[in-house]
């Protein structure tokens, strides 16, 4: 992603969206629509845990980035005369019914036509039986581990993406082996157990997931993918988990034979959930 600070003027450009875009859900996907061809994302980044840390991953268009924090004090005329100097033949901008910018928000998506004379195109909320789809919503669904509403708004299965790290070397040897995770910046599930996808090198293969703390074991977080009816040799430090559909909460067992046959339970559950839906592409 390019910064917008330290870009120089673009003549290329002729459309912009703006917003903060976490997530990419349906509603972000129906204002893009309105885009013209050769447009940007103008993406206003925050700090704290994100739904799409790698917002690339899922941009149709390329994306320029700015830290809230570097324009919070600007005002809203600023705001848009630095638009207009970084991209002089800007003619369209995009932005959703709820958008807001300048310092402490005073300017919103009706202000845009009185400081931008080309088009202003100001996209209503997009819903999904009734329910205005909202990032903030999205973010609720996954921490309490809903995961079918939280995929139904984002239009796929949730994701994340994380570096392999090595684990307790105990799943191998007296439960199941599994894949560890280290993840930064995202939004996780609630602590449990999750019917998933995980990508195995280039493939993306059917797995049961374990999001939490190892109450049986050492206490220690963990994020850990066992891939389901498969032996796996993994050639990538990088990896992704979709989560489809919540098993259980997370538990604490006396010993490891009832964990392993609990574990036992959950992938065959895994199994006949993942039997009856698409992989993810």
């Amino acid at each position: 992603m390019k910064s917008f600070l330290s870009m120089v003027e673009n003549e290329n450009v002729r459309g912009i969206a703006l917003g903060k875009f976490d997530g990419m859900h349906l509603a972000h996907r129906a204002l893009f629509t309105h885009l013209p061809p050769q447009s940007v994302l103008l993406c206003i980044e925050s700090t704290g845990n994100l739904l799409t840390p790698h917002k690339e991953l899922y941009s149709p268009y390329p994306i320029i980035s700015v830290a809230f924090e570097e324009i919070m004090q600007w005002s809203g005329e600023y705001f848009m005369q630095i638009l207009k100097d970084k991209f002089p033949l800007l003619q369209t901008i995009v932005v959703g019914y709820d958008f807001a910018f300048g310092k402490d928000r005073a300017f919103n998506a009706s202000d845009l036509p009185h400081l931008f004379s080309g088009e202003v195109i100001i996209v209503p909320q997009f819903c999904i039986n009734g329910i205005g789809v909202h990032s903030s919503l999205i973010r609720e669904f996954i921490r309490y581990g809903d995961m079918e509403n939280a995929n139904a708004m984002l239009g796929r299965y949730y994701a994340i993406q994380g570096r392999v790290i090595t684990g307790q070397n105990l799943g191998a040897k007296a439960l199941y082996a599994t894949i560890n995770l280290h993840t930064q910046r995202y939004v996780l599930p609630q602590d449990g157990v999750y019917a998933s996808f995980t990508r195995v090198n280039d493939e993306i293969l059917p797995s049961v997931c374990f999001v939490g703390h190892r109450l049986s074991t050492d206490r220690a977080f963990s994020i850990e993918s066992h891939i389901l009816e498969k032996e796996i040799y993994l050639k990538s430090n990088v990896t992704d988990i979709y989560f489809v559909q919540k098993i259980r909460d997370n538990q604490s067992f006396s010993d490891l034979s009832l964990l392993k046959k609990r574990i036992t339970q959950d992938i065959i559950e895994s199994k006949q959930i993942l039997s009856h839906v698409q992989i993810p592409s």
